[in-house]
């Protein structure tokens, strides 16, 4: 078997529901978002994904350890490098509410894409490798996995990543951001 990594974006919390700016805030999943993560394991059943991890926010591990019940795979230790993006003074704020302008004066205190793909690009290939032969499922964040996702598509798209939707990584994709001297966030 080839190796395989995607990307699932952890179930719905009640900031979600709230529109919140999560960011790095540990928030724990709401049942719909228990149920969301169930779900998605329902549709990997049979799929052969055998190592379920996550990033270290307790929204994302409670996932993974769904996910993992759901299919009989096994769980292992927290990707750091995969947490959402920092939001700064603009987590636990409702996005619709938040003026252009507070967010262009947040802005050099949310965390750049760049960095995003800086720690993320490089513990996906180390997990790659580390994995050879395997499938694996890493429950991330939305701001993170749509860094992940444009980068990897060339382009910026308008959609957001929606709670338990799956991200298949391309890895001679992600090989070849990997060997550009700078990394492009879209």
């Amino acid at each position: 078997m080839d190796t395989s990594l995607a990307l699932v974006r952890h179930g719905q919390t009640d900031w979600n529901l709230a529109g919140r700016l999560q960011g790095q805030t540990d928030i724990p999943l709401n049942e719909t978002g228990r149920e969301q993560a169930r779900e998605v394991g329902r549709k990997l059943i049979g799929q052969d994904f055998s190592l379920i991890l996550a990033s270290p926010l307790a929204r994302a591990q409670e996932t993974a350890v769904l996910i993992a019940q759901q299919i009989g795979a096994a769980t292992g230790n927290a990707v750091p490098e995969l947490i959402e993006r920092g939001f700064g003074p603009l987590e636990g704020r409702i996005m619709a509410e938040v003026s252009d302008e507070e967010s262009a004066a947040a802005a050099d205190q949310v965390e750049p894409r760049t960095h995003i793909l800086n720690r993320a690009v490089p513990s996906l290939l180390a997990l790659a490798r580390k994995h050879a032969g395997r499938k694996i499922m890493i429950v991330s964040h939305g701001a993170t996995m749509r860094t992940i996702r444009d980068a990897l598509a060339g382009t910026r798209q308008a959609q957001g990543v929606e709670n338990g939707e799956i991200i298949d990584v391309d890895l001679a994709r992600l090989e070849q951001l990997a060997g550009e001297s700078d990394l492009v966030a879209f």
